[in-house]
């Protein structure tokens, strides 16, 4: 049985250092038998409904602006798989999940490739990706995650995002702004004891970003 991983990658560009957050993300592959392939769910592909990535997939978005030159020209082989995507799609469809795979969806973004070449210096795995369903309620997600756990048997089940993103009070002196440490202390503490009360109560905070974030959080918990 395959492990599920919440990985906060982090600014696109932590690909390029040498960070101890780098050294720690690519400890996840070390210590880890490889799977046969990937599911993965970013805080950066959010639709209405649920959507799996064409099964023709390929090949990295550069959804990002202000970066090192040297940023949009890497390179990185990733791959979907047509026969995986739809054994899952049966799969998940089976127990009720209304699903479609987005035909348009023909890249892995960001959080995908940016997380993935750190932990795998050459994957040779399917990558199938999920999208974050915006109209999905927190009970719907927590749903989706329990049903998710299927799939672990064979595949490595990686949530890539963070629990905030507030880029614009972000400083260089590395302050924490208290309400992102309220929140960040919040939503810990409820995966921690299990407390789906605590996370139900956490969407009625009026902050869109909250609805991705615990999206993220909730896949992670019940996968």
């Amino acid at each position: 049985m395959n492990p599920s991983l919440f990985i906060s990658h982090g600014a696109p560009n932590i690909i390029l250092g040498d960070s101890f957050t780098k050294k720690n993300i690519k400890t996840f592959s070390d210590s880890l038998e490889k799977p046969k392939y990937i599911i993965v769910i970013s805080a950066h592909w959010t639709t209405k409904d649920l959507k799996i990535i064409n099964y023709e997939a390929k090949g990295l978005m550069y959804d990002f602006y202000g970066f090192e030159d040297e940023l949009y020209n890497f390179k990185y082989e990733i791959n979907s798989n047509k026969e995986i995507s739809l054994n899952i799609l049966e799969e998940l469809r089976k127990q009720d999940i209304n699903i479609e795979v987005d035909t348009n969806r023909n890249t892995y973004d960001h959080g995908v490739w940016t997380t993935l070449s750190m932990m795998y210096k050459e994957l040779h795995i399917p990558v199938i990706q999920l999208s974050i369903p915006l109209s999905y309620s927190i009970e719907q997600l927590i749903d989706l995650g329990e049903k998710l756990q299927i799939f672990k048997k064979d595949a490595l089940i990686i949530c890539s995002g963070g629990i905030t993103h507030n880029l614009s009070d972000m400083n260089l002196f590395g302050e924490i702004k208290k309400y992102a440490k309220d929140f960040n202390d919040l939503v810990i503490k409820a995966l921690e004891k299990d407390d789906k009360q605590k996370l139900l109560s956490i969407q009625n905070l009026d902050i869109f970003f909250i609805k991705i974030i615990l999206a993220l959080n909730t896949f992670y918990l019940y996968l």
